[in-house]
């Protein structure tokens, strides 16, 4: 390919030098400015297949400065321009080219074509606003099955990190930075879904290198200088639950969820910090608030496998053996049978169900479980004779 592009410019060369030598005869003339044309029509093409946009561009337009009735130059400069970002550009193209030539099909369609890019564009850009992610995504998954251009990509990825879909946003701004590795936004979008995902440290790298390559981003300042105080309190909070400070390590983790607010339902980090609480309000016995916790850590995650095992533990302290047995069976006919944890924990809950279901003799005698044996037996006959006909 770099090889006809340095054929198709030599021509190009040559032409213009045959064009500069014979410049008074005007047949002559006109032959070569359409040759040039078209040469620069094919060089564009070539471009193209190289993603070197900007380049191709540039050629399309000499080309239709030459010659205005080549059809396929305009579609061509569109697309160009649609992948450089330039959409409103690229609606102008079409539009001269469907003036230009106006009994082309081809062209009326492609126009028609962008006019509805454009306008998704905009919808998306919209609801973005708005906070209406579902949306925002619904317009941007569609516009992406016409252009991977960076502007869509990147609203793509700004789309999925509402909806808490860090796997999918992580690798749409993925790509936007391996076609434009200078994108500060791509990076905000990246660092903001790796803190999202718990990978804290790294997430903060990348937030401090899109604020390097754009200083002015009043809204990548905001994002670090929360999520660096987030990253403290998580890291506290941790230290306090070694420490056995449990109702520090809850107040901590409440303070992270405020900081972060607001934090996408689904991201893995929503999950990790209500199981966390949970498991500092189990070591308080206060299950009920444990249990709410572990709901909504599984309500955004089902395979949140910490979630699940706190909850069973917190249906234990509540005396609901049968729900524990009952749920975590689910989940392993669902998707944790491979899981040990999650086998080890049903095989304690249904521990205690058949326990619970076993005659407990010391309270039939009403003795401590410590009791001697001269005790037990005084109690059996003492309870003998109430039972006595």
């Amino acid at each position: 390919m770099l090889l006809l592009i340095l054929m198709l410019l030599m021509m190009l060369e040559s032409q213009q030098r045959k064009k500069h030598h014979n410049h008074d005869d005007d047949d002559d003339g006109n032959k070569n400015e359409k040759l040039v044309a078209t040469l620069r029509a094919n060089r564009a093409a070539a471009l193209m297949h190289m993603r070197e946009y900007k380049l191709c561009s540039e050629d399309c337009n000499a080309s239709i400065a030459l010659d205005p009735n080549n059809v396929k130059v305009y579609t061509r400069l569109s697309k160009a321009l649609m992948e450089l970002g330039h959409f409103k550009e690229a609606h102008i193209s079409l539009q001269n080219g469907c003036q230009n030539n106006p009994s082309s099909l081809n062209l009326k369609k492609a126009f028609e074509k962008m006019k509805r890019i454009h306008e998704g564009i905009e919808y998306g850009m919209e609801r973005l606003k708005l906070e209406d992610y579902g949306s925002a995504k619904a317009s941007f998954s569609s516009l992406l099955r016409e252009t991977s251009a960076s502007t869509i990509l990147l609203g793509g990825a700004k789309s999925d990190l509402g909806l808490g879909l860090t796997d999918s946003a992580l690798r749409l701004s993925l790509r936007v930075i391996k076609a434009d590795d200078v994108c500060a936004e791509a990076y905000e979008v990246r660092g903001v879904c790796m803190f999202l995902m718990g990978d804290f440290q790294t997430g903060l790298v990348v937030l401090r290198e899109s604020l390097r390559l754009d200083p002015d981003s009043e809204n990548a300042k905001k994002k670090l200088r929360n999520y660096r105080k987030a990253y403290e309190q998580i890291d506290a909070a941790k230290t306090a639950i070694f420490q056995r400070d449990f109702s520090k390590a809850i107040e901590l983790i409440s303070a992270t969820l405020g900081s972060c607010k607001p934090l996408p339902l689904k991201a893995p980090l929503y999950g990790l910090l209500h199981s966390r609480r949970a498991e500092a309000y189990i070591r308080l016995k206060k299950y009920k608030a444990a249990l709410d916790d572990c709901t909504m850590a599984i309500n955004s995650r089902d395979d949140c496998i910490d979630a699940w095992l706190f909850k069973a533990k917190a249906y234990h302290g509540l005396g609901r053996d049968e729900d524990a047995l009952k749920e975590l069976g689910q989940v392993l006919n669902r998707w944790g049978a491979s899981n040990k944890e999650l086998q080890s924990a049903y095989e304690t809950a249904d521990f205690e169900v058949r326990k619970k279901k076993r005659p407990n003799f010391y309270q039939i005698f009403c003795v401590p479980r410590i009791a001697s044996e001269m005790e037990i037996k005084k109690a059996y006959k003492k309870r003998a004779k109430d039972y006595h006909p």
